[in-house]
């Protein structure tokens, strides 16, 4: 069993190469082009994806761990990788609708129960201190593939305008067969008597390690990561501005997976941070960032600082998950618990790019950057101040 197990490893740094969806770029160029779709039409298919994403986030996660993480997994992706094919018989408005509601419908049945099947590998093979070393490589290994095959698959468009969506599709049916050969661990610490829980074991769980304690981290991640989600909103329009060539613009993209993915290979270095000092370099990290955006027209500068918000943010969910399980190592609900913790920025996606929209408005692309990031850093910190809050007060009541 443990060799499987070791298996699901490797098959993991597999499944993150090909599980991206390489025809990203080129979505609205062919709905535009071969959909004749409008730009309302356009903003109707993000705004009910989006809806879809809030509503299935957290009930996905529970059914995973009551049906089983693989099959969860299985069905996810299999939905992700059909999710192609109506770029390719079906170019229209309801073509469009399918194809992007079916994708983040298996892209939800995915989140969560993923992390939760290695985390319980790792936990069977007694390697689960490992969850970040390994999680991060494999993140490192799927953004380079990703470099590769965005960077070339997009180029098969002016062959043919479906020839990269069949490309995409070919990408995710690997993904799909990857996630059919994962072995499920077998949870033996179902059989210990003093870890059976009640039907409410996950608010159980939480409330026993302290639930403004718990809160706070979720909205800490959620609110940072909306800011990190919405960075690169004027990100074009700001290099434009200040004369960067357009040709430009897919280096600077790629050069900011290259950086993540070296940092994916060293994310373990991070965990050596307690809890709360991981929070506020969290917190830092990104509104010094916009800060920094918002204090020069320096084209270099500007794409230094635009290279920063991916660099991190491609890896910072997992040392929030690894915490997370080593809070609860052996909560069954894993799937759920995870689900719950990406449910958070979803809400803030709602508000937070208005803050960044209104600090623009009033002072302009580039001075608004440093705008928002004050304003982050202010609103993040409170948060902040809370969890410490919590924290200690939980100490006290130990001692």
């Amino acid at each position: 069993m443990a060799k499987t197990l070791e298996g699901n490893i490797t098959k993991y740094n597999i499944y993150k190469i090909f599980t991206k969806r390489v025809f990203l770029p080129l979505i609205a160029i062919l709905l535009v082009d071969d959909g004749h779709l409008s730009l309302a039409q356009l903003g109707i298919i993000a705004s009910v994806t989006a809806l879809t994403q809030i509503i299935l986030e957290v009930p996905t996660g529970y059914i995973a761990d009551k049906w089983g993480h693989k099959k969860s997994i299985v069905f996810g992706s299999l939905l992700s990788a059909i999710s192609v094919l109506p770029y390719i018989f079906y170019i229209n408005f309801l073509g469009a609708l399918i194809a992007l509601v079916t994708f983040f419908v298996g892209y939800a049945f995915t989140s969560g129960a993923l992390q939760a099947l290695m985390h319980e590998s790792l936990l069977a093979l007694k390697r689960e201190k490992e969850y970040t070393e390994i999680m991060g490589r494999a993140q490192s290994y799927g953004l380079l593939g990703n470099v590769v095959l965005v960077s070339l698959i997009p180029l098969t468009y002016s062959l043919n305008h479906k020839l990269p969506f069949i490309l995409g599709f070919v990408c995710l049916l690997i993904s799909y067969l990857v996630a059919v050969s994962f072995v499920q661990p077998i949870r033996s610490f179902e059989n210990i008597e003093h870890n059976k829980k009640t039907k409410n074991e996950f608010i159980q769980v939480i409330r026993n390690s302290g639930f403004l304690k718990i809160i706070s981290v979720f909205l800490l991640f959620g609110i940072v990561s909306a800011g990190f989600d919405q960075s690169g909103m004027y990100r074009e329009l700001i290099f434009r501005s200040v004369k960067i060539p357009t040709s430009y613009f897919g280096f600077i993209l790629a050069a900011g997976s290259l950086l993540a993915a070296g940092l994916g290979r060293c994310l373990n270095k991070l965990e050596k941070l307690t809890p709360a000092q991981f929070y506020l370099f969290d917190i830092l990290y990104l509104c010094l960032a916009c800060i920094l955006v918002g204090l020069t027209e320096n084209p270099l500068i500007l794409i230094f600082a635009f290279i920063l918000f991916p660099a991190y943010d491609r890896n910072r969910s997992i040392i929030f998950e690894s915490r997370l399980f080593a809070e609860f190592p052996t909560l069954k609900n894993k799937a759920t618990l995870i689900s719950s913790l990406n449910f958070f920025p979803l809400l803030n996606d709602i508000w937070v790019p208005l803050l960044l929209i209104y600090c623009v408005g009033k002072q302009g692309m580039i001075i608004g950057y440093g705008y928002f990031g004050l304003s982050m850093l202010a609103i993040s910190l409170l948060i902040y101040s809370l969890h410490i809050f919590s924290t200690s007060k939980l100490v006290k009541q130990t001692i």
